[in-house]
């Protein structure tokens, strides 16, 4: 996935490039932009004189990473793969990645995963650098129901069982809940597996505009993904907003009456879990520091304001503004044009040369 990331995209062709099972030999390079208007695809062109198997996809549906994944599941099925690898090209990948997910694959996982790493190029990066390691922190609660969007290897197969919505944002998150409403329990729903070794670097917003507007894209394509699959309102709304009350009301308490003792146990699981995201840091931060754990508290507090209050002036939007049956209807469209790709829309960088 890339837009107007020239820069990323180089960075993260040439980790493709030294990776131990090799381009062209193991798997295939797909570009999917979303419109970019820098010099991107100058960037996969050259790419493609050392690897001729780069192939882009400039999206037919703009506005969002889920169209984006059907057009090129679509074309993907077509064609015949087997597996598909996403990133995105904020990604740096570690030399036997591809290698790690492909085995775990061909084992028998329906989805696997690696370990991300958040590149700490700023104080944002810090505060929410474990927004991409969740099922990495909770393997038995999280990782075996749910892969990162930018760090998941999937059996082509499983689309069969559930998509992804056409929304802007939130895309995997919302496939991971279809696919565990689809396809039951036991042995019919497919199994997620992790491996720790499989590295994938990642980036996060850089400055307190970027973390804005990755929130609230985020939020709107959460919301809006969650309308399509028949839910009233986003399914982790509560688990961020009702710790997030809890906590107003304990300060609001303790002013009031001027008792800290309503404090307490806010303070308590504060301490904890601060301490626990400390000890996480030094696997999922390229260079943690003594102050990442009270950081990323830090960073999950604003977290939940943001999905608190972005779900509710979205749903707001959407239900009194626009209306559910109008959003539905545009999101339909949006997917019935993307799935109408096809191979002949793709371009072979090799050519372009």
């Amino acid at each position: 996935m890339n837009k107007n990331n020239a820069e990323g995209l180089e960075k993260v062709l040439e980790s493709l490039y030294m990776q131990s099972c090799p381009p062209c030999v193991c798997f295939d390079i797909y570009i999917v932009d979303g419109g970019s208007i820098d010099s991107s695809f100058s960037v996969a062109s050259r790419s493609s004189l050392k690897m001729p198997c780069i192939y882009w996809l400039e999206q037919r549906v703009k506005g969002g990473t889920g169209p984006a994944r059907i057009e090129v599941i679509e074309i993907l099925r077509s064609v015949g793969y087997r597996y598909v690898i996403w990133g995105d090209s904020e990604n740096i990948y570690s030399k036997d990645y591809v290698d790690r997910l492909l085995r775990l694959l061909e084992r028998g996982c329906g989805v696997a995963s690696g370990r991300s790493v958040v590149m700490r190029r700023s104080l944002w990066a810090e505060m929410f650098y474990w927004y991409h390691s969740f099922h990495n922190f909770f393997p038995r609660f999280v990782g075996s129901k749910h892969a990162p969007g930018n760090n998941m290897a999937v059996k082509i197969e499983i689309y069969d069982l559930a998509s992804y919505p056409p929304s802007k944002r939130s895309d995997d998150y919302i496939f991971t809940f279809q696919l565990i409403k689809r396809s039951g329990k036991g042995e019919s729903r497919p199994r997620y597996c992790i491996d720790e070794e499989a590295v994938v670097y990642v980036d996060m917003p850089r400055s307190f505009r970027e973390v804005i507007a990755w929130q609230r894209a985020r939020v709107e394509g959460l919301v809006q993904g969650s309308i399509y699959i028949g839910l009233l309102i986003p399914p982790d709304l509560l688990s961020w907003s009702v710790p997030l009350a809890l906590l107003m009301l304990s300060i609001a308490i303790a002013i009031k009456d001027l008792n800290p003792q309503f404090l307490l146990p806010a303070i308590i699981s504060s301490i904890s879990l601060a301490a626990y995201l400390q000890t996480r840091s030094h696997r999922h931060l390229d260079r943690a520091s003594r102050a990442s754990g009270f950081l990323g508290l830090i960073g999950m507090i604003l977290h939940a304001i943001f999905t608190t209050s972005y779900s509710f002036k979205e749903l707001i939007r959407i239900y009194l503004l626009i209306g559910r049956g109008k959003l539905l209807e545009e999101m339909r469209k949006a997917e019935m044009l993307a799935r109408r790709a096809s191979p002949e829309n793709l371009i072979p960088l090799r050519s372009e040369v």
